[in-house]
């Protein structure tokens, strides 16, 4: 075994950590007087350790000249380094401790001004929930000083905002060892006197902008003008502002302007504009916590001016449990203030609700579509078996179509069906991939909420085993146009609480669904609704603004209707879903005890208007920890266990007592390109990626068997009202294809702008493992033909801020899971309106309107299809696989009609005691 070098040895035993600080301190302060006073110690104890390290070293590390003190070239170069040394340190303390039981933390936050009230204020009362032991640090800094503090290791996070443009940013701070994470885009907005009317010519009426009132909530509506219409307004500017943004997008257009004031609070800045002093252009994240003056108008910028705002922390302090957190909590707040709404919806559409979907659902994860489908952009957790790098997980199940084998006993053959004993339960455990922090979905959104809340509300139609809307608190539909859709109530319906459903509960929910305040996780999806009406005792009436083939389905509990009563609502200020106010259902189980990251309580009511159901009570464990949760089936604690990992199937397989069914998910695993992006606004770069991928062989080896390659971003099962699953698989395939050929990849490379190669970055979910492998093995090719992509494993809430058009990463991995399997829903998310690509293609733009108001079923198919082949051809997506899912049933507990649709509805209804 060959020694290292003695040389090197020595100089590493010479150092210590202390030394190392108090060389960061004298860089720090210019003397050793200064460094004394900052680290508490007498002048001569500073200089007797330095002389000490000094002859160790065998070098001059400090130049002293009088009073001051500089260090020298090899100074400046370990003083450099200690901040990631101590990074690295405290990170193995803080692991060491969490095992020793003895967790103490603390968390240094450096800020710009007006992300101190929008951004740090949520994420200190977060921590106050979920770490109330942190002692945590403020400082207000702009963007340089909070680099700076991180990097001088006297800041842990450094929350700072950069021009949305501005995508050097992120390989910039890698260099410098420090780590950035997107958290979200932010509208500049300028904020005017409400007396101006601007330049007819420059300005785009877009709503009725009133004047301010007492808040942003207020406005009504909003106007778009262009920048050069105020120049000849005073300019408002200072920290707490964006003047300096808008004045370079000014100056880049030859637009003359003159900053007449400097102030350092958004209040300021809106007070000068109340007194007619000029015009201030601030943030949303600005205007989100403060109240604006009468005097003023708020207006939208043409062209639209964005920034985005990142956190900033050391990479080897990324790791401290207070530092990682803060990071996924920061990532995991909404992206847009939800006051200003009203101001901006008319201005430019917005597309957070995935974000706010999982921020404690490791699980998966609904995200936002355009208006004209029924979107869940669904993540799959850690122990998801196919569904985490879902590609390939429909092969199998989707050539039979839907898969029911829940009501198989261990050890029968496959086609022999369990008998139901009829005989009671007095109580299940269902063991959660996950942690639930509410659990109305209004307000968290991830696909495990929608299982959870699914147990004790209803929709106004319900999701059978295929897809099919059936009954549910509405009786019976019509539809007398292609906008309007009538349902009639049940008039026996009954909330938990004994109070009857009434057509006026059903439109107060339906109203709070499509507020982005009260509800952000749902709103996006009623978005194309006009008005929601009380039209008779028991009717209720939903007009949508343009005909929408997929909006039906929406009115279930698979999509965004959760009603619940008005009175239980206004009694709790709509702060429902909480440990103290729970929720209240129509359905047949009501929540009896909620601990948020712990678990959740149910027991049956007789108030349904349904058959009564054979489980008494359900007790649900959030388990993240795949180990864990086997460990907890392997002691026969467990009766039911969603998305069993698929590295652990043949373990849970293999136990006694329980059994594994398999069922193809309507999941989507494939790559993504940021158009807006380079080098991935080069068609020929994408080319390479796509010809680089070997999704056979990640199927093959990966998936092992539960899952195929895509060809589509489409599902086979999709396309099952029209379809067979064979033939379903013949359409899809028509679609371009880029097979995998690393010569090919080669020789796209070299014609591109980027024939030498590049670095780049990707980022993975870390409840989806498998996304992270496919990335890898992605990763192993690529660096066969010149490009470094580096694989880096982030919260899942990191990772779903990073699925924004502003981010700051120009190839992504898609991971998406459709509720209601609506042919439409994928692929308008991933091309429609404000997609993750910034890719805009009219033709693709009007085959989805189309689309949209198409009633025929195959003519919908085939409009949607020739999107596909479009965007193929463009190489903006590369379909990786197609998912299956597996759920983990005691063996004497049986279900009926297992399939892709079996927990969106009342699904504990359908358990049922296997006879014999």
């Amino acid at each position: 075994m060959q020694r290292p070098n003695a040389d090197l040895e020595s100089l590493t035993r010479a150092l210590d950590l202390h030394s190392l600080r108090i060389l960061s301190a004298i860089e720090r302060t210019g003397s050793i007087s200064g460094a004394a006073r900052d680290l508490g110690y007498s002048q001569p104890a500073i200089t007797q350790h330095l002389q000490r390290l000094e002859a160790r070293i065998g070098a001059q590390l400090v130049n002293r000249t009088g009073r001051a003190a500089r260090l020298s070239p090899a100074g400046q170069l370990l003083a450099r380094h200690t901040p990631r040394i101590e990074a690295s340190l405290t990170a193995a303390a803080a692991e060491l401790a969490e095992v020793l039981g003895r967790r103490a933390d603390s968390l240094r936050i450096a800020a710009f001004p007006s992300a101190l009230a929008g951004v740090v204020a949520p994420l200190l009362a977060r921590l106050d929930l979920e770490a109330p032991d942190v002692d945590i640090d403020i400082v207000e800094a702009d963007t340089d000083q909070a680099l700076a503090l991180v990097r001088d290791g006297r800041a842990d996070i450094a929350v700072l905002s950069t021009p949305a443009g501005a995508h050097a940013h992120a390989s910039h701070v890698r260099r410098e060892g420090l780590r950035s994470s997107f958290l979200f885009a932010d509208d500049v907005l300028a904020v005017v006197p409400a007396s101006f009317r601007g330049d007819p010519g420059a300005a785009e009426a877009l709503g009725d902008a009133a004047p301010g009132g007492a808040s942003a909530s207020t406005v009504a509506g909003g106007s778009r003008v262009g920048i050069e219409a105020l120049a000849d307004l005073p300019w408002i500017g200072g920290a707490a502002t964006c003047t300096a943004q808008a004045a370079d997008a000014a100056t880049a257009r030859g637009i003359a302007h003159t900053v007449a004031f400097e102030v350092t609070t958004p209040q300021a800045a809106l007070a000068l504009v109340d007194r007619g002093r000029g015009v201030a252009f601030l943030s949303t994240t600005a205007l989100h916590s403060v109240a604006l003056p009468e005097g003023v108008r708020v207006l939208g910028l043409a062209p639209r001016i964005r920034r985005r705002v990142l956190a900033v922390s050391l990479a080897e302090s990324a790791s401290i449990p207070a530092i990682a957190d803060a990071l996924r909590l920061l990532a995991g707040r909404p992206a847009v203030a939800p006051a200003l709404l009203t101001l901006i919806t008319p201005m430019h559409p917005v597309s957070h609700s995935h974000r706010t979907r999982l921020s404690s659902a490791p699980f998966r994860t609904a995200f936002g579509a355009p208006a004209t489908t029924t979107p869940h952009l669904e993540l799959e957790t850690a122990d998801m078996p196919s569904t985490t790098l879902t590609r390939g997980a429909r092969a199998g199940a989707a050539a039979a179509g839907v898969l029911l084998l829940a009501a198989c006993t261990a050890g029968s053959p496959a086609d022999a069906p369990a008998v139901d004993s009829g005989a009671e339960i007095d109580s299940i455990t269902v063991a959660l991939p996950g942690s639930l922090s509410n659990l109305y979905v209004g307000q968290e959104s991830g696909i495990l909420n929608y299982y959870i809340a699914s147990i004790t509300q209803e929709g106004l139609v319900s999701v059978d085993a295929d897809g099919k809307l059936q009954p549910g608190l509405a009786e019976s539909w019509t539809q007398p146009d292609d906008v309007t859709y009538v349902y009639e109530l049940r008039d026996d319906a009954e909330f938990q609480d004994g109070t009857p459903v009434t057509a006026d509960d059903v439109v107060f929910s339906l109203e709070q669904a499509r507020d982005e305040t009260s509800s952000p996780g749902l709103s996006y999806y009623l978005g194309g609704v006009d008005t929601v009406e009380k039209t008779g005792d028991h009717e209720v009436t939903i007009t949508l603004a343009a005909p929408d083939a997929a909006f039906a389905a929406n009115m279930s509990t698979g999509g965004a209707a959760f009603i619940t009563s008005k009175a239980f609502w206004e009694a709790n200020d709509g702060a429902v879903g909480t440990s103290s106010s729970l929720l209240l259902g129509s359905g047949p189980y009501e929540v009896t005890e909620f601990v948020p990251d712990s678990h959740v309580s149910f027991d049956r009511v007789d108030t349904w208007w349904g058959e009564l159901p054979k489980v008494k009570h359900i007790d649900v464990q959030f388990i993240p920890d795949e180990s864990t949760r086997l460990l907890a089936a392997q002691k026969g604690d467990v009766d039911v266990a969603f998305n069993v990992p698929l590295a652990q199937s043949t373990q849970w397989e293999n136990l006694d007592g329980m059994r594994v069914d398999y069922v193809n998910d309507l999941s989507y695993v494939g790559l993504y390109f940021n158009t807006a992006i380079e080098p991935f606004d080069d068609p020929k770069v994408r080319e390479a990626f796509a010809h680089s991928v070997d999704r056979d062989a990640i199927v093959d080896k990966l998936l092992r068997g539960h899952g195929e390659a895509a060809t589509a971003i489409a599902t086979p099962e999709s396309l099952g009202s029209v379809y067979s699953a064979d033939e379903a698989r013949d359409l899809l395939a028509e679609t371009p294809q880029w097979d995998f050929d690393l010569d090919a990849a080669k020789a796209a490379l070299a014609a591109s702008d980027h024939p030498d190669g590049f670095e780049t970055e990707i980022l993975t979910p870390n409840t989806g493992p498998q996304l992270g492998t496919a990335a890898q093995s992605l990763a192993e090719n690529l660096a066969k033909i010149g490009i470094t992509l580096t694989v880096r494993e982030v919260p899942i809430e990191e990772w779903l801020a990073s699925l924004e058009p502003d981010a700051e990463y120009g190839v992504g991995m898609m991971w998406y899971f459709s509720t209601l399997g609506d042919p439409a829903e994928v692929s308008s998310y991933m091309l429609g309106a404000d997609n993750v690509s910034n890719y805009a293609n009219p033709e693709i733009d009007d085959l989805f309107a189309q689309a949209g108001a198409e009633s025929d079923p195959a003519t919908r198919i085939d409009l949607l299809l020739e999107a596909e082949k479009l965007q193929a051809e463009d190489v903006i997506n590369v379909p990786l696989w197609w998912g299956q899912s597996a759920t983990a049933f005691a063996d004497d507990l049986g279900m009926d009609d297992y399939s892709s649709f079996a927990f969106i509805s009342a699904w504990p209804t359908t358990l049922y005691r296997i006879a014999g």
